[in-house]
């Protein structure tokens, strides 16, 4: 009887063993767990940055490209109006000059 009260003993402190090791085993793989999904996070917030960054990029590069054809028109329209008063000015000027006097020969 004595050995079978010490053969459960046993029996029981082995169970205890188990119990105890799969608890700890349960906490390390949360604590494991926690770390690894802390890692992806981390990891998922890096990427997003690095292709915000990205973006920003792209972005500055298409304003500058629509700033320079934007600059482009411009300067091109500018020379036009130029060549334009250039060559008008003078007939202009004639115009203003005859409705000043007073000249009936506007137009010929």
């Amino acid at each position: 009887m004595k050995d079978v009260i010490g053969s459960i003993l046993d029996i029981e402190n082995k169970a205890n063993e188990i119990i105890e090791d799969g608890k700890n085993e349960k906490s390390r793989l949360e604590d494991q767990l926690k770390k690894d999904i802390k890692k992806m996070q981390d990891d998922i917030n890096d990427m997003v940055k690095s292709k915000l960054k990205q973006l920003d990029i792209e972005e500055a590069k298409d304003a500058n490209t629509s700033l320079t054809r934007i600059n482009k028109a411009a300067e091109k329209q500018l020379v036009e109006m130029e060549e334009f008063y250039k060559e008008n000015r003078d007939a202009w000027a004639d115009v203003v000059f005859k409705i000043i006097i007073g000249s009936e020969e506007i137009g010929s």
